[in-house]
């Protein structure tokens, strides 16, 4: 078996808004995603079913940002808070998770693999 890294993508748009040093009024970003996997290919020659990813991305993080302010669902709405925030949700859910990164504009991207 190899093992391989599998790299999903996927979007949204959200709003947030900020305190303290950062201070900005709440507005909107098109929230690009992307999800890596790393692991050990399976006795058909694949890490995860593409459908799978699909499915849970639209209902954990697609359907549960879309359209909303990042300020009612996190702390700190940050794209850092945010990369975390979808970690842990998607280490719940899905094997071999690597990383997560998020990018609120083209240039600029939080990655996050689970450290602290």
């Amino acid at each position: 078996m190899s093992k391989v890294y599998l790299t999903q993508c996927g979007g949204f748009t959200a709003r947030h808004g900020h305190g303290g040093t950062l201070a900005e009024a709440v507005h909107a970003h098109h929230f690009h995603y992307e999800v890596t996997f790393y692991g050990p290919t399976n006795a058909e020659g694949y890490l995860i079913d593409f459908r799978l990813l699909a499915d849970t991305f639209q209902q954990e993080i697609n359907e549960k940002l879309e359209g909303h302010n990042l300020g009612e669902i996190l702390k700190n709405p940050t794209t850092e808070e945010l990369a975390v925030w979808m970690y842990n949700r998607l280490n719940a859910l899905l094997p071999h998770l690597f990383s997560v990164k998020v990018g609120e504009e083209p240039d600029r991207w939080i990655e996050y693999r689970g450290e602290n």
